[in-house]
């Protein structure tokens, strides 16, 4: 399969050297062309990617037009606020492919539209959209740990085909339909995950951290069932897979931002710092959004809402969630 991959961070740059090793020919595309030339002149793609040259053999193009030529399949891996104008380049460029292939996780916060509602609406086309989720830590998946995440759509022959083309002996790949669950999870679980982090940061053991996944996931589960999602999504890969993974490594750029939150650095100072975007920044925005429109309570990502944008304190967003009314669970 000739593979086209929109963006050359951390998870895109991981998932077209693994596709390359899958048999596939790939190409990236760097919307910065001083980087994009220094990538291809020495597949050095640090500080995106480190210890992990990009083989000779996968183009690294800032021109669009040459990076989508010939595609069959184009795959999104851009941070989510910037998904829309790409995929306003992508319509202006006309390509020609048989499927969209979303890894975004994150809703945009002007609009509040999941990565695949943002593909197939700007792109209007013939073609499928899917997305690839699950507990995907692009750099435990480009050491060759054993990862598994879920593929979805609508179009159940085009998911079945592209699961068996891009699974690899380490890259475990499972089918599902749930579309809406499956990008709700990914997305919102980046907003529990900075709560985790920012309880790490505070010095809390794993009473609180697993309290707050355990709760998390129900939150996240509420909000979903009320948007037409299954509610047994949120327990497989793309939920409370993704979110216990996120919530818990170190390699993960939410939970550090968290952290880094909780040990009281400003937020400004954090992001400045960090090379890859913390998605559960904007996303607790959008999530926030999101729970008034659909009229359900969410609590931690009201709190983490508190912290990130109207400068509440850690503490006091604790103290607030453990002194609510006692209920049943």
């Amino acid at each position: 399969m000739r593979i086209s991959i929109l963006g050359c961070g951390n998870w895109g740059s991981v998932f077209g050297i693994i596709q390359y090793q899958n048999g596939h020919q790939v190409k990236i595309w760097e919307f910065d062309r001083e980087r994009s030339e220094h990538v291809q002149a020495t597949r050095d793609n640090q500080p995106y990617l480190t210890g992990y040259p990009i083989p000779r053999e996968i183009p690294v193009h800032w021109d669009i037009k040459k990076a989508l030529e010939g595609a069959e399949c184009v795959v999104f891996a851009v941070p989510s606020q910037t998904l829309t104008p790409v995929v306003d380049i992508v319509a202006h460029v006309k390509a020609e492919c048989t499927c969209y292939l979303n890894l975004v996780k994150g809703i945009d916060q002007q609009t509040l539209k999941r990565p695949s509602e943002i593909i197939q609406q700007g792109l209007g086309d013939h073609n499928a959209v899917f997305t690839l989720s699950g507990p995907c830590i692009a750099n435990e998946i480009v050491r060759g740990e054993p990862t598994a995440a879920v593929i979805v759509g609508t179009d159940e022959c085009g998911t079945a085909r592209l699961q068996q083309a891009l699974a690899t002996e380490t890259f475990r790949i499972y089918q599902g339909n749930d579309v809406i669950g499956a990008e709700l999870g990914a997305a919102t679980k980046n907003v529990i995950a900075l709560g985790c982090g920012i309880s790490d940061g505070l010095g809390y053991g794993t009473n609180a951290k697993g309290a707050l996944v355990t709760r998390g996931i129900v939150e996240i589960q509420r909000l979903g069932v009320r948007m037409g999602a299954r509610a047994e999504t949120f327990w497989g890969l793309s939920g409370l897979g993704d979110l216990v993974t996120t919530s818990f490594s170190n390699e993960s750029r939410n939970h550090r931002c968290g952290v880094c939150i909780g040990e009281g650095k400003p937020l400004e100072q954090i992001q400045r710092d960090m090379v890859m975007v913390a998605e559960g920044i904007p996303t607790a925005r959008a999530i926030k959004r999101l729970a008034s429109r659909y009229g359900v309570d969410m609590p931690i990502c009201d709190s983490v809402y508190g912290i990130v944008y109207e400068t509440k304190s850690p503490k006091q967003a604790i103290q607030e969630l453990m002194s609510r009314p006692l209920r049943h669970e």
